[in-house]
């Protein structure tokens, strides 16, 4: 495959000269630069197949099927979702409960020694931690790395198109929730929303395809939903519901699948993505209120509707302020983290006792500064904190402050924000009552926490950073906001703590539309929508100049081969013969078994371009042209089009002047036609002007140089086209698979009876399109199997690919540009794009990792 200086960078050992693997760098949007290394940790990554194959059988069946069938499908997609949403619904509730039972279990025991000395509460809260912490690494190093982190990363590139093993099977969701339970309990800063995307997106993908590896199921007439697309977009509704349950934000769950989650789109998709976050939310606030008669709307973090202050035009410029420096310490908490967990994956790697032995470092650092830093804070009265002057909702004016070791009456300001759960502390900071913290301790609080999570995010346990990022941001922006109101007395802090979660968050994690839905959805803020609009989008702009989202960095550190919107810019400078791969295996349309064989055997690509065989189209009559015996003749029936093409075509319509796919000899022959050309069409006017009257002559000397134009081309394509390299479609590798383990056979010169691209009669099929989709959607054994399951006799015969092939195969020119072929391949959701010449003779072959 050719390189192209201006991307590949090679970081080779002085020993043997083999590249080694080089740092993830963190960088500025669509700026990323792969290394020879990196690419090549790539290449067993495989992609699905979002695109219809479009083949004989898929046409009959389509024939043949009533338009019942089309509804029963689409009846049976919205009933998945609905599902999808229950079951997402239930998983929130078990979740939220079993996190407050193991919470109110370890803060109950503390409680209980406050009064012995402040050295045996600490030790008592640090061994719950370190049996939560424990417990849920446990359950990560038994059910497989990717119960791990967020799991967002591996969903999103699932999404864009790439196949990651066990990232969606039954064991790592029974991994993830049990992970996530114990390490939401540990006291560790991390939050439920990335595990709550995966958690959705593997119940999207087990219920939809009625089949699981771990439970040995595979109920087969549920074929039709077992392809990729479909898979897809379950996926995509699951994971929006677990967003949408986790924070009863159902609107803001589908455009989070929209902006961050789905790489593909579509407005039957909305639909079906916004049912399952509807059901979701309601099922889990059904059970989350007990099944009362009347359900609040409520958020789950009210922030509360004042009646008489909202905000001044004026305080739109510290509004800003706080988004430019929610962007600035963003930025820096991606680029620390990110150099964290590389320097984790360098010296880690993965070892898992090392691993395990970093979770409980990282719980006995969180618990040390959760507590004693609270211990040199002096008490406040509980009389000290004032209600606000203005009406809001009762919610939002009720805390639960830590009385920690203050006598009653009394509570320890720092403890209330850390020596609690992540979402008491939120609801404190979101709090409409007046002067509950001080600013120094607001101060250490999102000093400190803000550490922590830089250190935690990347452990070996199930988190993500959603809800810390908000309480960090919610810590700044009230101490900001406490600032302005000793200028300004009727500024109200609270509304500054809301401002700087969407900073914090936006600067972050980069999003925007569904980061603003989610807030106000939470929070109830409704009337703070246009501060937190501006904010948002100057944080994300802020932190775009100097990085990119700690998701997108994360994708690149795990080497998945993601193919963002947008090609990078060393990526506008290639053509398409600049990254291809030419080395291209091809097959015919009719092609021995021995053969297949031996292509499986020798080569692992999962595509593979079919190619013509001049003497089966001899006797077809379609209106495309065809070369026959080395001629170009148009094999339509109306003859008028022939005579049309005739007249249009000419050498230059072929190709290009100055071609680089022409060599030296056809230019030379080009020319001289061209010259023949000319001086006939010279003849043929001076016989026309000595011939006016004679009709008859002049018809003659036009059909001259109809010839002769068809001359000039016979002999070009004569030149230069390979019939045996024209291509007609494309099989895939586990189509061959099915096509050998089903022995769908032909003798050795035996004709097929599928009548080859006929509109009205496909013949006899020796397998229909239900039986051999669901033969697709089984696991197929190894090769190794289906070849010895085969005789000496099946090994003489032909497989003939042309019912089962792909004739919507996309190809693109060698000499267009690479960033076309990867809007195309980005957009339409490819696996394989065939590159081809101008004679559509086939000269490579595009994959994702050659677009990187």
């Amino acid at each position: 495959m050719k390189q192209s200086k201006d991307y590949l960078l090679l970081d080779l050992d002085e020993n043997d000269g083999v590249p080694k693997a080089q740092q993830t760098l963190t960088h500025r949007r669509h700026h990323k630069v792969l290394s020879f290394a990196e690419k090549a940790s790539m290449q067993s990554v495989e992609s699905l197949d979002f695109s219809e194959i479009d083949n004989i059988i898929l046409r009959k069946y389509t024939k043949e099927r009533h338009r019942f069938y089309k509804m029963l499908k689409t009846f049976g997609k919205w009933t998945i979702c609905s599902l999808i949403g229950i079951i997402v619904g239930i998983i929130v509730y078990c979740l939220k409960a079993s996190v407050d039972q193991l919470q109110d279990l370890k803060f109950n025991a503390v409680e209980k020694y406050y009064s012995k000395n402040k050295i045996i509460p600490f030790l008592i809260y640090l061994s719950f931690n370190l049996l939560y912490g424990m417990i849920s690494c446990i359950f990560v190093i038994v059910f497989g790395p990717l119960v791990s982190s967020s799991g967002l990363p591996e969903v999103k590139g699932y999404l864009n198109g790439i196949r990651i093993q066990k990232a969606f099977n039954l064991k790592t969701l029974v991994g993830k929730i049990s992970s996530l339970i114990f390490s939401f309990s540990s006291g560790l800063v991390l939050g439920p929303e990335g595990p709550m995307f995966h958690i959705g997106s593997i119940v999207g993908s087990s219920v939809s395809q009625f089949k699981s590896k771990t439970l040995g199921i595979h109920i087969r007439k549920m074929w039709v939903f077992q392809n990729d697309s479909d898979k897809r977009d379950f996926i995509s509704c699951g994971a929006a519901a677990g967003i949408a349950a986790a924070f009863g934000a159902p609107i803001g769950g589908v455009l989070f699948a929209l902006e961050e989650g789905s790489s593909f789109w579509s407005r039957q998709l909305t639909w079906r993505t916004f049912f399952s976050c509807l059901v979701a939310t309601m099922i889990a606030n059904l059970f989350l209120q007990g099944f009362e008669v009347q359900i609040h709307d409520y958020g789950v973090l009210t922030f509360g509707v004042s009646k008489s202050y909202l905000y001044t035009y004026l305080e739109l410029i510290p509004f800003c302020i706080m988004g430019i420096v929610g962007g600035l310490i963003g930025a820096i908490f991606v680029h620390l983290n990110i150099r964290i967990n590389y320097l984790r994956k360098k010296f880690l790697g993965q070892n898992k006792l090392y691993k395990f032995l970093e979770v409980i470092l990282a719980v006995i650092i969180t618990s040390a500064i959760c507590y004693f830093p609270a211990l040199a804070v002096s008490c406040t009265p509980v009389s000290n904190i004032k209600t606000p002057n203005y009406d809001v909702c009762d919610i939002a004016e009720t805390i639960s402050t830590v009385q920690f070791f203050c006598p009653e009456g009394q509570y320890n300001q720092l403890a209330t924000l850390s020596f609690t759960t992540l979402e008491s502390s939120l609801k404190i900071l979101y709090s409409r009552s007046v002067d509950i913290f001080s600013p120094w301790v607001l101060f250490t609080f999102s000093l400190f926490y803000l550490v922590l999570c830089i250190i935690t995010s990347g452990l070996y346990v199930a988190s993500g950073i959603f809800i810390p990022m908000m309480i960090i941001g919610a810590a700044w922006g009230r101490l900001f906001g406490l600032l302005i109101s000793t200028w300004f007395t009727t500024v109200d802090a609270s509304i500054y703590a809301l401002i700087g979660s969407a900073a914090m968050m936006g600067g972050s994690l980069r999003m925007t539309i569904s980061l603003v839905v989610i807030i106000v959805e939470l929070t109830e803020g409704t009337q703070y929508l246009l501060p937190v609009i501006l904010v948002v989008m100057l944080s994300k702009w802020t932190g775009d100049a100097f990085n990119e989202s700690v998701y997108e960095h994360l994708i690149e550190l795990k080497h998945i081969p993601y193919l963002p919107s947008q090609p990078a810019h060393h990526i506008r400078k290639l053509t398409v013969a600049d990254a291809m791969a030419s080395d291209v295996k091809t097959l015919p349309e009719v092609v021995s078994v021995k053969a297949v064989i031996d292509m499986l055997t020798n080569t692992q690509h999962n595509g593979f371009p079919v190619v013509m065989i001049p003497e089966l189209h001899d006797n077809q009559t379609v209106s495309t042209p065809r070369i026959q015996s080395n001629k170009f003749s148009s094999t339509s029936n109306k003859q008028a089009s022939t005579t049309d093409l005739s007249k249009s075509m000419s050498i230059n319509d072929i190709s290009p002047p100055n071609s680089p796919f022409l060599s030296d000899s056809s230019s030379s022959v080009s020319s001289n036609n061209n010259n023949n050309n000319n001086n006939n069409n010279n003849n043929n006017n001076n016989n026309n002007n000595n011939n006016n009257n004679n009709s008859n002559s002049s018809k003659d000397s036009t059909g001259s140089s109809q010839n002769k134009r068809k001359t000039i081309m016979n002999e070009l394509f004569e030149r230069h086209v390979d019939e045996e390299k024209i291509l007609c479609g494309l099989i895939l590798r586990n189509q061959l698979c099915v096509l050998l383990m089903k022995k769908i056979f032909i003798n050795a010169n035996e004709e097929s009876s599928v009548d080859f691209l006929s509109e009205n009669n496909y013949g006899e099929l020796p397998i229909d399109h239900q039986t051999f989709t669901a033969e697709l959607a089984s696991k197929i054994p190894p090769l190794s199997d289906i070849v010895s399951q085969l005789t000496q006799v099946d090994l003489e015969k032909q497989i003939d690919l042309r019912p089962y092939m792909n004739f919507a195969v996309v190809s693109i020119k060698n000499y267009s540009s690479l960033t076309e072929a990867y809007r195309l391949f980005r957009l339409t959701g490819l696996r394989h794009i065939v590159v081809v010449n101008v004679f559509n003779q086939i000269v490579g072959m595009l994959t994702r990792k050659d677009l990187l």
